[in-house]
């Protein structure tokens, strides 16, 4: 008998899956704005292709928290966040601006600031609460 999977999320904000290795399924939740920020997709594109478009990047983050020995349940499932995917996101906009601009950039800037001061200056632009905004 197959256990039923029943959460009070808002369900336009989670896309609910089970990993499978084995005989092993992990309850998993990705929330839609890792899957709308982390990865390439268009807009208004349903949760459900962007994961199954990008499921082995997506799988291999679930199998690196179960590497670190944590369990999950369907009350507690494992919970993947748009932080997860961090390296991705930065990838995928350094992947739109042209390789020369940053090395013009890069130069220009580091002949003023510190590479620590520069990513202080990134957090803070990534923490600002309209930084999402500018995508």
């Amino acid at each position: 008998m197959q256990t039923e999977w029943t959460t009070t999320d808002d369900p336009g904000e989670w896309l609910h899956f089970f990993y499978k290795e084995g005989r092993t399924r992990t309850p998993v939740k990705i929330n839609r704005g890792a899957l709308e920020s982390c990865f390439h997709s268009a807009a208004g594109e349903s949760m459900v292709n962007i994961y199954v478009a990008n499921v082995e990047v997506i799988h291999e983050k679930v199998r690196l928290r179960l590497r670190a020995g944590e369990r999950f349940t369907l009350q507690t499932p494992l919970s993947l966040l748009a932080r997860d995917f961090e390296d991705r996101r930065l990838a995928m906009y350094a992947d739109l601006i042209e390789p020369q601009k940053i090395e013009q950039t890069a130069q220009a800037l580091g002949d003023k600031f510190t590479a620590d001061q520069l990513e202080a200056v990134a957090m803070w632009m990534r923490n600002r609460p309209h930084s999402h905004s500018r995508r």
